[in-house]
């Protein structure tokens, strides 16, 4: 009797059990995937309200000119006018090489030959109470 009362209890505790919750999209909000790899970096982010500021370095290599797709994508931008969320790319020498400001749903996508002391080596990221899905890929063709 003992038995079958422990088994049954047990029972009840798993099937009742839950697991935590999936994310919509494959993100979780407010929190960024930033992946880094030696021909590529990634940041995606599903936000709500989100404030951050945060440096990221770039491994890219320096010893050749590159080819520079730069894949910006902002969608269900709800934040106010007057949010001042924006990346900074910075070369070698901490020298701003491009400023993207996140002011509205946008989708960019350049593509640059850069010199040496143009390759890009970090990343700066400012959220102010930015909410909407923010994406920003920096791939490099030797």
């Amino acid at each position: 009797m003992k038995k079958v009362i422990v088994i049954f209890i047990s029972m009840t505790i798993i099937v009742s059990c839950v697991g935590p919750e999936e994310p919509l999209g494959g993100l979780y909000k407010n929190t960024p995937v930033v992946v880094i790899t030696d021909n590529a970096f990634t940041f995606s982010l599903q936000a709500a309200s989100y404030s951050t500021e945060e440096n990221y370095n770039l491994i890219f290599p320096v010893s050749t000119p590159i080819n520079l797709t730069t894949v910006l994508i902002v969608t269900n931008f709800a934040s106010s006018s007057n949010d001042s969320s924006y990346f900074d790319i910075f070369n070698s020498d901490n020298t701003l090489l491009a400023r993207y400001d996140i002011r509205s749903n946008i989708n960019v996508s350049p593509v640059d030959s850069l010199d040496i002391n143009e390759i890009p080596q970090k990343i700066y990221f400012k959220a102010d109470n930015f909410s909407g899905f923010v994406q920003l890929v920096l791939a490099i063709e030797k």
